[in-house]
C-alpha cells in the first residue's frame, strides 16, 4: 500500500503484532492499571470520530474500539462500511478493508471511486485483503504499518469459517476476536465488522446470527439497518440506521428512541442511483429529526417527499376510501422507491399508521394525534 515498508521478515512482524496488542510477555496484562491519568481527567470517555458522516456532522464510530453493522441481505451494510472508508481517506487517513466473501476487490473499487474516491488515494491509503487463509500473527502486524484509522471485517460468519471456528460458541468468538480484532484496537484502529441477523424476525431482537457474544463483548457501537427500499444499480435505496448497542454513551442522545427498547434510530442511510437529478450516485446520511438542514439537498427533498405523500394519503382518506399503497404511489407522482421511503418515515414519525389488508395490501391513515400537531 503506498510508501509502506514491508516487514524485512516474519519474525519481525510477529514481534510488532504482539507489541501492538500489548502482549510483550506472558502475565503483562495482569498488571495493575495506572488510575492516575483516570482521575486526573488526562483520560477522557472518547467520542466518535471515525467513519460515516451525518448530515449534522455527527459519526457513529469510536477510535481503538470494536464496531459492528448488522442487516439482512442487501439492507445496505456494505455502502455504510464504504462510505466510512470514504470519509477516512478523505481525512488523510490510511484504510485497511478484509473482505472475507469477495476475494476480487473489482466491486469496492468501483464503489469508491462512484463515491469520488481519486485513484491516488485508493492507491496511497487503502489496503484490500481477500484472505484465502487463517491469518498469522505477522500477516495482522503488515496491516498495522501503518495503523490504519479504520479496519472493516466484511463478513464475520465467513471469517470464523475460515479460522475454523463457530460463530455460535462463545468460546469461539472469544478465539476469533483476539486474533484479528483486538491487535487493531490496541493500535487504535476503529474495527468494523459487517455481520446478518437471524433470519426469524421474532428472534432478531437486537443480535447478530450466532452467539451473543458477538455483541456483548463489543466496546464501541452495534448499529442496526433496517431496510425500506431495495439498493441496486439505477435505484434508490434506503436503510433506517438504528444504534442498538454504543457502550462509550455518546451516540443516543444524537438519535431517537423507538418502540423498541434499547434500539435508537439515528436516521437514513440513502444511495441514490437513479442519476436523474444530477449524472452520479448520491450517498447520504440523514438525521431523524431533519432539522434546518436547507443545503442539504437529500434532506430538502425528503421533507417535500413527506409533505407530498402526507398529503395523499389524507386526500385519499376525506374521500372515504382506504389510502392503499398502489393508490398512493400513483397519485403522489414522484417515484414508488421515493413515496416508500416517504411512508416509511412518516410511519416511524407516527404521523401514519401501517396495517395489513386483505391479499397483502398494505393499508395506511392519519394517525389521530397527527390532527394536534
Amino acid at each position: 500500500m503506498g510508501d509502506r515498508a514491508p516487514f524485512s521478515s516474519p519474525d519481525e512482524a510477529k514481534a510488532a503484532a504482539q507489541a501492538s496488542a500489548q502482549y510483550t510477555h506472558a502475565g503483562a496484562t495482569w498488571k495493575p492499571v495506572d488510575l492516575k491519568p483516570y482521575l486526573s481527567g488526562e483520560v477522557v470517555r472518547p467520542e466518535p470520530t471515525v467513519g460515516i458522516v451525518r448530515a449534522d456532522g455527527l459519526r457513529l464510530f469510536y477510535r481503538g474500539k470494536e464496531h459492528a453493522v448488522i442487516g439482512e441481505w442487501e439492507s445496505g451494510k456494505s455502502w455504510l462500511a464504504i462510505a466510512s472508508v470514504v470519509a477516512e481517506l478523505s481525512a488523510g487517513n490510511p484504510v485497511v478493508y478484509v473482505h472475507f466473501e469477495e476475494a476480487d476487490p473489482t466491486d469496492t473499487i468501483e464503489r469508491l471511486q462512484a463515491l469520488g474516491v481519486l485513484d491516488q488515494d485508493i492507491l496511497d491509503r487503502f489496503t484490500f485483503v481477500g484472505p484465502g487463509e487463517p491469518a498469522e500473527a505477522y500477516a495482522v502486524a503488515a496491516l498495522l504499518d501503518p495503523a490504519p484509522s479504520l479496519v472493516v471485517l466484511d463478513g464475520i460468519n465467513e471469517a470464523m469459517s475460515l479460522h475454523r471456528l463457530s460463530p455460535r460458541e462463545e468460546d469461539a468468538v472469544a478465539l476469533f476476536r483476539a486474533r484479528l480484532v483486538k491487535p487493531f484496537t490496541a493500535a487504535g484502529t476503529a474495527v468494523l465488522s459487517l455481520d446478518h441477523v437471524v433470519k426469524d424476525r421474532e428472534k432478531r431482537d437486537r443480535s447478530a446470527l450466532g452467539s451473543i457474544h458477538k455483541g456483548n463483548a463489543l466496546t464501541g457501537s452495534l448499529i442496526m439497518l433496517d431496510n425500506v427500499a431495495p439498493f441496486g444499480r439505477g435505484q434508490r435505496g434506503c436503510s433506517h440506521v438504528y444504534v442498538a448497542k454504543d457502550r462509550p454513551g455518546y451516540l443516543r442522545r444524537r438519535g431517537r428512541s423507538g418502540k423498541t427498547p434499547g434500539k435508537t434510530y439515528m436516521g437514513s442511510l440513502i444511495v441514490d442511483d437513479t442519476r436523474i437529478s444530477v449524472p452520479f450516485l448520491e450517498l447520504y446520511f440523514t438525521e431523524p429529526g431533519e432539522k434546518d438542514t436547507s443545503t442539504e439537498p437529500a434532506t430538502t427533498r425528503d421533507q417535500a417527499d413527506d409533505a407530498a405523500v402526507f398529503t395523499v394519503v389524507a386526500d385519499i382518506a376525506a374521500a372515504g376510501v382506504q389510502p392503499v399503497l398502489r393508490n398512493v404511489r400513483a397519485r403522489s407522482g414522484i417515484g414508488k422507491d421515493r413515496v416508500d421511503n416517504a411512508l416509511a418515515r412518516l410511519v416511524f414519525d407516527g404521523r401514519l399508521t401501517e396495517q395489513p389488508g386483505p391479499n397483502r395490501r398494505r393499508l395506511f391513515s392519519v394517525a389521530e394525534r397527527s390532527n394536534d400537531e
